[in-house]
């Protein structure tokens, strides 16, 4: 079973290589809203990527996760780990998205604060 299907993806990549990580992009209010509430435990490989988002909370989670708060240019301002399933909330002023995923991913990726990410593609699904 595909991870969020109807959901639109984005690719990014750190220092010119791909991350190889299927992110789900939340830029609706419902989809944000959603967010990985009810999708399970996160497993590596897949994240979720919300716009607008200096916040976020684990209501509702069935695993700890890891929250990545990046600027609006995709530099990454604070990386939250382990964020512990219905009881942890991370905030991030000057935030505009936050990554989330499985626990250990940043470090397994080299991702550290002050990484640029940048976009190689966003695909929009039916």
């Amino acid at each position: 079973m595909q991870f969020l299907p109807r959901r639109p993806r984005i690719k990014l990549e750190l220092d010119g290589q791909p991350l190889g990580i299927d992110i789900v992009l939340a830029v609706s209010f419902l989809a944000r809203l959603r967010g990985l509430i009810l999708t399970g435990p996160m497993v590596p490989g897949r994240g979720l990527l919300i716009a607008s988002c200096n916040s976020i909370h684990t209501l509702g989670m069935r695993g700890p996760i890891e929250a990545v708060f990046l600027s609006k240019e995709l530099r990454v301002l604070k990386i939250a780990s382990p964020l512990k399933p219905w009881r942890s909330l991370s905030v991030c002023l000057g935030a505009w998205w936050v990554l989330e995923w499985s626990v250990g991913e940043a470090a397994r990726i080299g991702l550290r604060k002050g990484s640029q990410l940048q976009q190689i593609s966003a695909e929009r699904r039916p």
